[in-house]
């Protein structure tokens, strides 16, 4: 006998055949395809910062019973009469949006005033934009937000019966979304 244990015989791993314990694919919901449905939100009276919080769970997919914090599972969301949403208080005066040029002294900022005059979309996407998680996700989640001043919206198509289509109602400030499936007969 060898001063020396001899290594035991293994078996040579190919192209058909697997050495080792067989591991089974796991059947994981991770790589399902995503059924993403289109909401169509009127933002004519609602306080800003109210709508976007309630916007939010919408493009993250939080309503959903397949929800998972690592995947995008939101959908699309379309607010329409974002011109008319209403701000509180004194902040059209107070609440100043600030940027930084890179250079010494070079910190400027803008009023809610003078952004809503310059373009009436930018508070509400500002807004949604800062309530969504910081992760790689962000940008990918903002893609689907749409966001029109007025009533028209070019997204008719998407809101035919047949499609996953919702019109979002809010019944009070505190309220979760109450999302309505689009009839026949009503295409916002």
């Amino acid at each position: 006998m060898p001063a020396y244990a001899r290594p035991r015989a293994r078996a040579i791993e190919t192209v058909g055949r697997s050495v080792g314990r067989r591991i089974r694919p796991r059947a994981d919901k991770m790589f399902e395809d995503i059924e993403r449905a289109w909401h169509q939100v009127d933002g004519y009276g609602q306080v800003c910062g109210r709508l976007a919080s309630k916007l939010v769970p919408l493009l993250c997919g939080k309503h959903k019973p397949t929800y998972q914090p690592q995947r995008d599972m939101g959908d699309y969301v379309v607010v329409t009469n974002v011109a008319k949403t209403v701000h509180t208080g004194k902040a059209l005066d107070q609440k100043r949006y600030y940027r930084h040029s890179g250079y010494a002294g070079g910190l400027s900022y803008v009023t809610l005033r003078q952004l809503i005059a310059s373009n009436p979309l930018e508070p509400l996407r500002r807004a949604v934009y800062g309530m969504l998680p910081k992760n790689k996700l962000r940008e990918q989640r903002m893609r689907r937000l749409r966001l029109y001043p007025g009533a028209e919206h070019s997204h008719g198509a998407q809101f035919k019966p047949g499609l996953p289509a919702f019109t979002a109602e809010f019944d009070h400030k505190d309220s979760p979304a109450v999302l309505r499936p689009v009839t026949r007969d009503e295409t916002p």
